[in-house]
């Protein structure tokens, strides 16, 4: 008899696709905030909003991938 698996339901698989891109999102919003404080704190250049965007952007995308590895690893057992 076949174990009932919570990871087959397709509302989890679809909330963990909806969670990260709104994950990615929030990282990418702190990034900018970071890059505006920053330049604001420092007297620098406008493109800290840049650096700290595109920096969430990076930190954003690494997190999913990691959150995919383990929600993929769960699935193989």
């Amino acid at each position: 008899m076949k174990n009932p698996n919570s990871q087959d339901n397709p509302w989890l698989i679809a909330l963990y696709i909806s969670g990260a891109g709104g994950l990615l999102a929030v990282y990418i919003v702190i990034g900018f905030l970071t890059g505006k404080w920053l330049a604001e704190w420092l007297d620098g250049p406008r493109y800290w909003l840049a650096i700290g965007t595109v920096l969430g952007l990076f930190i954003g995308i690494l997190n999913i991938a990691l959150l995919i590895k383990r929600f993929l690893g769960a699935q193989s057992e």
